[in-house]
């Protein structure tokens, strides 16, 4: 099969239509003929394409995260003060949450295969953290150990940045419920910037806490240590 526009068009029908159909059925659910029936296509277009259904799957998260990374706003470099690139970093990842996509429907489509991995994982999930979350975890680490003075795999830090991910998340997964504990307020995706302002504050005070926290704790054994001496 030539590499041509035709080709290219099948391509993205299969992907469009793996889409729906692993959102709609989940992983082990879904079928080759199903996806190439609504994509118009034959059955072996996915072997050709992409080799099985396994990579088919995988090759909807890279897509998705291409595109995430491509709308979103750019990470700071590592030389950049340590407050700026957190809050670069929270701008950054409620832009790829909140504003990936003007498709409400496909939006919806994509939340629901990425809520199914995380409920129940396939053998793709290990392939979407190695190389598509793990790059951000890890920047995100080294902010958060830059602010601490500690390092990248200290599990203050690491719980410190959980707390960080953690309040974005909530806008997202709870949205529904705040809606609704909240009618009158304006919609999340209609106030990100003061909810990035908010996130960012609230996530340098409280790491500035846990810094203090770790200093007090660790004065006695210092001050001990002086008294043997």
């Amino acid at each position: 099969m030539p590499d041509n526009e035709p080709s290219t068009n099948t391509r993205e029908r299969l992907l469009q239509a793996a889409l729906e159909v692993f959102a709609e059925r989940g992983y082990d659910a879904a079928t080759i003929r199903e996806i190439c029936r609504r994509a118009d296509a034959n059955v072996a277009a996915v072997h050709y394409h992409f080799g099985d259904k396994r990579k088919l799957y995988e090759a909807i998260y890279g897509r998705l995260f291409e595109t995430l990374r491509q709308r979103r706003t750019a990470f700071l470099p590592s030389d950049a003060p340590a407050e700026q690139r957190l809050r670069v970093h929270i701008q950054a990842l409620f832009e790829e949450i909140f504003c990936c996509s003007n498709d409400s429907e496909r939006q919806v489509q994509l939340s629901t295969i990425y809520l199914n991995e995380m409920a129940h994982p396939t053998e793709v999930l290990d392939l979407i953290v190695s190389e598509h979350l793990e790059p951000d975890a890890r920047e995100l680490y080294q902010i958060v150990a830059n602010l601490l003075n500690t390092s990248a795999d200290d599990p203050l830090t690491i719980d410190c940045a959980a707390s960080v991910i953690g309040q974005i998340l909530y806008y997202y997964h709870a949205m529904p419920i705040i809606s609704r504990l909240h009618p009158d307020r304006p919609p999340v995706r209609e106030r990100l910037d003061a909810l990035i302002e908010q996130v960012w504050l609230f996530s340098l005070g409280g790491i500035e806490r846990a810094k203090r926290a770790r200093a007090a704790l660790s004065q006695p054994l210092d001050d001990a240590a002086d008294q043997g001496c």
